[in-house]
């Protein structure tokens, strides 16, 4: 016997693929009852009584459910409310916005307006063990710049660092899997390096002797003129190379990868 709510049967109005009515009826039950995460569900075979539908149905929804974070699956005990993360979302993001032109200026506008945005609570949690991490990177940022090469780990690692003492668990994670859309669509497409990296180098530069002054006002500037090689190389795209067709003469990065900023 389970003090678990019961699952009301109901005849299911098929007006979607049926994975997707079962996997929001799975959700439903999941809010109207208020569990927890831990909770247990009813399992799969009963799910698929209850819902008159194949436990195969119900099992392709719980999978879905489980890609999205909502379900865990333990294997001889059963189903179970999964605590609550963006990650699954976010990776699905970096996936589902590589194909189009739109998207991606669209992406970059969303990223410079967070960031221009939020640069006040860098700029009010910054601490010196962060400036000089920052620092660091800018060292190995303007080393490979006065070779000629541009670094796309040391600038996506600059913008790591920046957010870390940030408290918001959220705003880190969603500007890296900018940055990955961004690397990811310069690599099927015409997006090219920066033409100057020493150039990149010191759009950089002012955003870190701002934190190392704590000023604000001077910070949002820096953010602003470091979104300006991003929006010119995004004027030199094909849309018909971003759209599906692999540009042949795009650069790469010191780091072999191409590069975001």
């Amino acid at each position: 016997m389970t003090d678990r709510p019961i699952f009301q049967k109901k005849d299911l109005k098929r007006t979607q693929l049926l994975y997707q009515i079962v996997q929001e009826e799975i959700k439903s039950y999941i809010i109207q009852n208020s569990l927890l995460p831990g909770d247990s569900l009813p399992p799969e075979t009963e799910l698929g009584e209850l819902l008159g539908v194949s436990r195969n149905s119900v099992r392709e929804a719980v999978k879905s459910l489980e890609t999205l974070g909502i379900l865990e699956a333990r294997p001889g005990a059963g189903l179970f409310v999964r605590s609550f993360s963006f990650d699954p979302l976010l990776q699905q993001l970096g996936y589902g916005m590589l194909f189009d032109h739109k998207q991606l200026t669209d992406i970059i506008d969303v990223r410079f307006h967070l960031e221009y945005g939020m640069i006040d609570r860098a700029v009010l949690a910054v601490t010196p063990d962060q400036v000089a991490q920052l620092n660091t990177i800018l060292a190995a940022m303007r080393s490979a710049a006065e070779k000629g090469c541009y670094s796309a780990e040391a600038d996506r690692d600059f913008h790591r660092v920046l957010w870390a003492n940030v408290d918001n668990t959220i705003v880190g994670k969603i500007l890296d899997v900018f940055w990955m859309i961004f690397r990811q669509a310069q690599a099927r497409s015409a997006i090219p390096d920066p033409p100057r990296p020493l150039a990149t180098y010191q759009r950089h530069l002012p955003i870190v002797e701002a934190l190392a002054q704590n000023d604000i006002e001077a910070a949002r500037l820096a953010m602003q003129r470091h979104y300006t090689g991003i929006q010119e190389r995004l004027s030199q795209i094909n849309v018909g190379q971003i759209n599906g067709q692999v540009g042949n003469n795009h650069k790469t990065s010191a780091t072999g990868q191409p590069s975001t900023n």
